[in-house]
């Protein structure tokens, strides 16, 4: 299944990824623009992320903490896509700070805050690009991240 993305209210840090930081009462588009979004998803510290149809990782808005995984610390208004840039990426999701994914061979990446070693790399420094879990392996079905810390479930 595929769709537009559409964004509304506020705009802080870019998160809109409209390149502004403009706040709407009435959803807009993102700048890349498309019926080619998979699945979205934003936590509540001002940074968005999607996976398009053709399997390629998008990020956007706040970045304080690389949390975007493009190797930088910069905030972002328009779309970018993660360092680890492909067309194997299958499932995302943000946590404070920090952002988890799937690729399609099954491997699990996070990047971003790591205040309380979120990450899974045994270490609790910030990474502004994608580390893999020290749990290595190709059987990552989903991830879901929040505040401070972060679950994943096997296919076994």
């Amino acid at each position: 299944m595929q769709g537009n993305a559409w964004i509304v209210g506020n705009g802080s840090y870019g998160g809109i990824g409209d390149n502004t930081a403009n706040n709407y009462s009435s959803p807009v588009q993102t700048i890349t623009f498309g019926n080619n979004w998979k699945q979205i998803s934003h936590d509540s510290n001002w940074h968005v992320a999607g996976i398009k149809t053709d399997g390629t990782l998008w990020l956007w808005g706040y970045n304080g903490r690389g949390q975007l995984g493009d190797n930088t610390v910069v905030d972002t208004s328009s779309p970018v896509q993660t360092v680890t840039i492909g067309t194997n990426w299958t499932q995302v999701s943000q946590g404070y700070s920090f952002t988890g994914a799937i690729k399609t061979d099954g491997t699990l990446w996070l990047w971003g805050s790591n205040y309380n070693g979120e990450l899974g790399d045994n270490s609790a420094t910030l990474k502004s690009s994608p580390v893999q879990t020290v749990s290595r392996g190709n059987n990552w079905r989903q991830v879901s991240c929040g505040n401070g810390f972060a679950l994943a479930i096997k296919t076994d």
